[in-house]
């Protein structure tokens, strides 16, 4: 690891000690929660990076799209219960709060990936071109909540958690088998990627725990579950720490890395 990324790392470190201590201290709320584990340190990648705002804006229609599926089966099945300061829902089905939480932890993770991983340039040209791919993605997202929740309700999926995690892992594997620079050093680098990654995430569990952001509830959804930070955890959810930044960093690698 070069010099730059140690320092990097460094920084990072200190920040999310101080941050987490500071949040769990004054039982911050859900949003400044985001806005510090998340927000903040992507505004600061955004302009590390000099990041245009076709990449901004493609990787925010992809958080969108991802918390528009995990905030929309959650409120279908009952998987989780999602506590801001107002309830806001979006149609009366997913709390905005939360959605705006996870679009910013989604942005944040693609950043991070350019600055660990990558050499933090990019090409315009490609960005608006793949940025498609995103809203697609978005549009596709609402499209199946839509459907499900005022067309199709009565359908349900036993262990949905499980297929909402598997789905994320399975989309990334295919696009990995499909890409044509698909490499062992490749793969080694999106894995290392996962494993820092899930670090401030489960910071952000630890916090939804510890501020009652988000209480855990239907157990017989679960494929398991495990009592961690005083409250009973499903499986999936720890899964989901380190299958989520696996999935955006292949989704970004490959659609949005300017490589020509």
């Amino acid at each position: 690891m070069y010099h730059r990324n140690i320092i990097i790392l460094a920084l990072v470190i200190t920040y999310y000690a101080i941050a987490t201590y500071a949040l769990a201290s004054f039982d911050a709320g859900l949003m400044v929660t985001a806005l510090t584990l998340f927000g903040l340190p992507a505004v600061v990648l955004a302009h590390f990076t000099l990041a245009p705002a076709a990449v901004i804006m493609s990787v925010t229609f992809l958080g969108l799209g991802v918390a528009t599926i995990f905030e929309g089966v959650a409120h279908i099945y009952g998987l989780w219960y999602s506590l801001g300061i107002t309830e806001l829902r979006l149609f009366g089905i997913m709390p905005l709060e939360m959605m705006v939480a996870l679009t910013l932890q989604i942005l944040f993770m693609a950043l991070l990936y350019e600055v660990l991983f990558d050499d933090g340039s990019y090409t315009s040209r490609s960005a608006h071109e793949r940025s498609v791919f995103f809203v697609a993605f978005g549009l596709a997202a609402w499209g199946l909540i839509v459907l499900h929740q005022f067309l199709r309700g009565g359908v349900f999926v036993d262990h949905s958690y499980l297929w909402l995690v598997g789905s994320l892992l399975g989309a990334a594997m295919v696009m990995l088998v499909l890409n044509r620079h698909m490499s062992v050093v490749f793969l080694d680098r999106l894995v290392d990627f996962s494993l820092i990654a899930a670090v401030p995430s489960a910071l952000a569990l630890w916090l939804a725990s510890a501020n009652v952001h988000k209480v855990f509830a239907f157990d017989a959804a679960y494929v398991g579950t495990v009592t961690l930070f005083g409250q009973t955890l499903p499986l999936e959810e720890l899964i989901l720490l380190f299958v989520l930044p696996f999935f955006i960093a292949v989704t970004y690698e490959i659609y949005l890395d300017d490589r020509a």
